[in-house]
């Protein structure tokens, strides 16, 4: 079975895509390793070069048009969107000119009517987990957080947080872009308090602000308040582990770490997240960072253990849409 994924990832849209569309691919390889898989994208070397150590063939587009014609050329069996804004008139075309299977994941175009498969983890169904089948187009739908494909490290490293401890270590892990540089906000908020802290700032590969962020280390270089930084983390479930608590944006990161039992503080990157997650599950504004030396002191988190987050059964039906992909 030859598959086809088509991702993209940069400082507007973010590199969750790019993160999710890898890990379907290891599940995948699992459930069938004679599977032939490409990965085709609009996106530059950063994205490009993420994607090539899935070890699956990479090619540049430059736009749709060139997208439909190699997978004209290379006849998918499978064609899988993993991107927040798949052009409608594309994913009709792929359905009725190429007659492939056609799996979208966590899309807001109308692009979804023509999908066989859809995949809403995120967003649309106020985290409660849904599975539909329409009856007349045999269309399949999964919505909530149960639908969220993490790496399997993520269900390898657990731990049982005792509420009691005090809070020494910090993870910061705002995303592959993180748009809003919170890292470099949220530290200095940090530094600021004059509580003493092991900070680990985590950045992914499209971070752009390290001068804002290297002015912020330098200006509190005589501080208790210890900083590392990692660039192109790959034991991220591991690291996680040893924190008592970890600042993320919605999305991946955040369920990660309540996967692997670390409390979590969260912050939003933009208005769209904070509007999809409003009502639900709180989420601050780096306009907010006042408040957060009495969050860390009430330790006002959010827990693995909090009735909400274990109704979400996170992660639990990464086989379902593996099987429905295959079959």
């Amino acid at each position: 079975m030859k598959i086809a994924f088509i991702t993209d990832g940069n400082n507007t849209l973010g590199m969750g895509h790019v993160y999710q569309a890898i890990t379907l691919v290891s599940f995948l390889k699992e459930a069938e390793s004679s599977l032939q898989i490409f990965f085709l994208t609009k996106s530059d070397t950063h994205v490009i070069d993420l994607l090539k150590k899935s070890g699956c063939g990479v090619t540049y587009c430059k736009d749709d048009e060139a997208i439909f014609e190699i997978l004209k050329k290379e006849s998918p069996d499978r064609v899988i969107f993993d991107k927040l804004d798949v052009a409608p008139s594309l994913a009709q075309k792929i359905k009725e000119e190429l007659k492939v299977k056609l799996v979208i994941l966590t899309n807001l175009t109308d692009a979804n009517k023509y999908a066989d498969v859809t995949v809403m983890a995120g967003m649309g169904s106020n985290f409660q987990n849904i599975y539909s089948k329409d009856k007349t187009t045999g269309q399949v739908q999964f919505w909530g957080p149960k639908y969220w494909l993490l790496r399997s490290e993520f269900y390898e490293y657990t731990k049982t947080t005792n509420r009691e401890q005090p809070v020494k270590n910090i993870m910061l892990i705002f995303g592959g872009a993180d748009q809003a540089n919170l890292s470099t906000h949220v530290t200095d908020a940090l530094f600021k308090s004059g509580e003493v802290y092991n900070i680990t700032i985590v950045l992914g590969s499209a971070f752009e602000n390290y001068d804002e962020l290297n002015n912020v280390l330098e200006n509190n270089k005589q501080s208790e308040t210890k900083v590392n930084i990692l660039k192109g983390l790959t034991e991220v479930a591991k690291t996680m582990s040893v924190q008592d608590v970890i600042f993320a944006s919605p999305g991946l990161s955040f369920f990660e770490a309540l996967l692997v039992g670390v409390p979590v503080l969260c912050f939003h990157q933009n208005e769209f997240q904070y509007n999809a997650w409003k009502g639900h599950i709180p989420t601050l504004d780096k306009n907010e960072l006042e408040k957060l030396p009495s969050i860390m002191k009430n330790k006002s988190f959010i827990y693995p253990q909090d009735e909400l987050i274990t109704s979400m059964e996170v992660g639990k039906g990464k086989n379902e849409i593996v099987t429905e992909i295959l079959n």
